[in-house]
């Protein structure tokens, strides 16, 4: 029983480490509204829709927490971010209701992605871009919409070929038009993951590297 629960205790260890940290935040804030940026207007709508829902989350959040058990937190957390995501798609269909018939079921599915972020912003990340939970929520938010404005753009100029008012239409009949459906916008996305990765472990490296320095300062 007690190598069980050993195993079970590192497996769970493992599986907080992996999940707080930026490229998890990255992907867990991206993915649902990753299938609605078909295009660069829609990436930068989604995009903006879920980096507001994550800074407001973020900020209430630990208002929550002080007020709420541990069974009540859930539901009252998605409640808000339910309402505060329903309160940015009546903007989004004031502002461009065509838009907002695109985004269709994804645009309420960023409730979910604020609640995730928010979460993990509060409790922090093995390796921090930022000092305070606000301050990484604020990196998740930003580093979520340049994600999915680059995921619209890219669907967008390989579906129509059309590139900064230019039009392709060789780019949309080649193999690599495949990266503008859906699952190639996964591919991209994994891109960006590996990107966000890279930058992760140089900034592992440096904080060993100024713990080993500090260390032999000591001695």
């Amino acid at each position: 029983m007690a190598l069980n629960e050993n195993i079970v205790r590192e497996q769970d260890a493992r599986i907080s480490k992996m999940v707080h940290t930026p490229t998890f935040l990255v992907v867990a804030g991206a993915l649902p509204g990753l299938f609605a940026a078909t295009s660069l207007e829609n990436g930068l709508i989604i995009g903006a829709v879920t980096a507001i829902a994550i800074l407001v989350m973020a900020l209430i959040a630990p208002v929550l927490r002080a007020f709420t058990g541990t069974w009540s937190r859930t539901v009252v957390m998605l409640m808000v971010s339910v309402t505060v995501v329903t309160l940015l798609g009546f903007g989004v269909r004031v502002i461009n209701p065509v838009v907002f018939e695109a985004l269709g079921i994804y645009l309420p599915l960023v409730a979910v992605n604020a609640i995730v972020v928010a979460w993990i912003a509060g409790d922090g990340l093995v390796v921090a871009p930022a000092k305070s939970p606000l301050a990484t929520a604020a990196f998740a938010a930003a580093m979520v919409l340049a994600t999915l404005v680059f995921v619209g753009f890219i669907n967008g100029m390989l579906t129509t070929g059309q590139v900064f008012g230019l039009t392709m239409g060789e780019l949309a009949a080649s193999p690599i038009a495949a990266f503008g459906k859906p699952t190639g916008s996964l591919l991209v996305l994994a891109l960006v993951a590996v990107f966000v990765q890279s930058i992760e472990q140089m900034c592992a490296k440096g904080a060993d590297a100024d713990a080993t320095s500090l260390k032999g300062g000591e001695r």
